[in-house]
C-alpha cells in the first residue's frame, strides 16, 4: 500500500486561501497544512482551523524569508525592504548566507510561534522554495528541521522539469542582484540536492518525492477555461497516481495552492497587509480548488492510502 500525503500551502494569511483549505479538508481531499507562523493572526487561524477540522490534518510551518514580517530581524538590509521581508524577485542570497546565524534564530523562531501556542507541528516546508536554492541555505534548513526533529518536505520534485523551470525563473529575475556564480549554484544545486541529503543527513525523514504538476499555471486564467484547467490537472494527477503504484517510493507528498472563491472573502483579501503571496495568482488557486475537490481519489482506494506525517 502506497502513503499519500496531500497538503494546501500558505494557511493562515488570506480569508479566501483559509476556506478553501478548510472545505477541501472537510471534504476529505486535504490531510496536511503549511500554515505560515509570521502573520499577527497566523495563531488565531490556525486555532480556528484545528477546532474546526480536528486531527483530519497535520499543521505543518511553511518557513518564509520572502513574504510578510520577520519574527526576529530588523533593520538588516540582507533579509529586508523597510519591516518585510524582500520580495522573491528580490533576495539577496548571498548576503543572507553571510548571516547563517541569524537566518537559522528566525527560521527557529517561526516554528516555535506555534508550539510555543500549543499547535502541534509535524513538518516543515518552505515557501518559494527558498530554503533549497543554495546549499548554504539548505544546510541551515536541514538544521531547522533537525533541531524540532521534524520531517521535511522531499527536495525530489516531480516532474523534474517544473523545479528546473522555477530555478531559471529565480535566476531570471535575480540576475544583476545576486553574483554570477550564485545564478550558477541555483542551477546546479538542483541537480545535486537529492544527493547532497542522503550524503549529509541519510536519516532525515521526509516523503520520497513531491507531485508538483497540480500547481499553477502561474499566470491568471479566464473563468472560461475552468473546466479545461480543471480537466489538464486531473489528467495530471492520474498520470502521478498510477506512476507512483508502479514507483519503489512508499511515500509521496502532492503539494496544492487553494483558494474559494467568494466575493466577501475577496473583500476582506484586500484588507490584509501582508506580501509575498501573488495575488494574480488567485485564479489559478480557484482552479486547483475545483480540482482537487472534484478529483476521485475512491478509484486508487485499493493500492494508496493517506498518510499522516508521523507515519513517514
Amino acid at each position: 500500500m502506497k502513503n499519500l500525503i496531500v497538503t494546501a500551502d500558505d494557511f493562515g494569511i488570506f480569508p479566501s486561501i483559509d476556506q478553501g483549505i478548510k472545505e477541501s479538508i472537510l471534504a476529505g481531499k486535504v490531510n496536511s497544512v503549511a500554515a505560515f507562523s509570521n502573520y499577527v493572526d497566523s495563531v488565531k487561524n490556525v486555532k480556528s482551523l484545528i477546532n474546526e477540522v480536528g486531527d483530519k490534518a497535520d499543521i505543518g510551518c511553511h518557513l518564509t524569508i520572502s513574504s510578510g514580517k520577520p519574527l526576529t530581524i530588523q533593520n538588516n538590509d540582507a533579509f529586508t525592504k523597510g519591516n518585510y521581508f524582500r520580495p522573491l524577485h528580490k533576495l539577496r542570497l548571498g548576503a543572507i548566507e553571510k548571516q547563517s546565524n541569524v537566518l537559522e534564530k528566525e527560521l527557529k523562531a517561526q516554528v516555535e510561534v506555534f508550539l510555543d501556542a500549543g499547535i502541534k507541528v509535524t513538518n516543515v516546508s518552505c515557501h518559494h522554495s527558498t530554503l533549497t536554492t543554495t546549499k548554504e541555505l539548505f544546510k541551515i534548513y536541514l538544521n531547522v528541521s533537525e533541531h524540532f526533529n521534524l520531517p521535511m518536505r522531499s527536495v525530489n520534485i516531480t516532474p523534474k522539469k517544473a523545479d528546473v523551470a522555477f530555478r531559471n525563473f529565480l535566476r531570471f529575475t535575480l540576475f544583476n542582484k545576486v553574483s554570477i556564480s550564485k545564478l550558477n549554484e541555483i542551477a546546479r544545486f538542483g541537480m545535486e540536492i537529492s544527493d547532497f541529503l542522503k550524503m549529509n543527513k541519510p536519516n532525515m525523514r521526509t516523503p520520497e518525492v513531491v507531485e508538483s504538476s497540480h500547481y499553477g499555471p502561474w499566470l491568471n486564467i479566464w473563468k472560461i477555461g475552468l473546466h479545461e484547467k480543471v480537466k489538464r490537472k486531473h489528467n495530471n494527477l492520474n498520470k502521478f497516481l498510477n506512476e507512483f503504484i508502479t514507483m519503489e517510493y512508499k511515500y509521496a507528498e502532492l503539494m496544492l495552492h487553494l483558494r474559494k472563491e467568494d466575493d466577501l472573502l475577496k473583500k476582506k483579501d484586500e484588507e490584509i497587509d501582508y506580501p509575498g503571496i501573488n495575488k494574480n495568482y488567485f485564479d489559478s488557486r480557484q482552479a486547483e480548488f475545483h480540482s482537487i475537490n472534484t478529483f476521485d481519489f475512491d478509484r486508487y482506494s485499493e493500492k494508496i492510502k493517506f498518510a499522516m506525517w508521523e507515519n513517514v
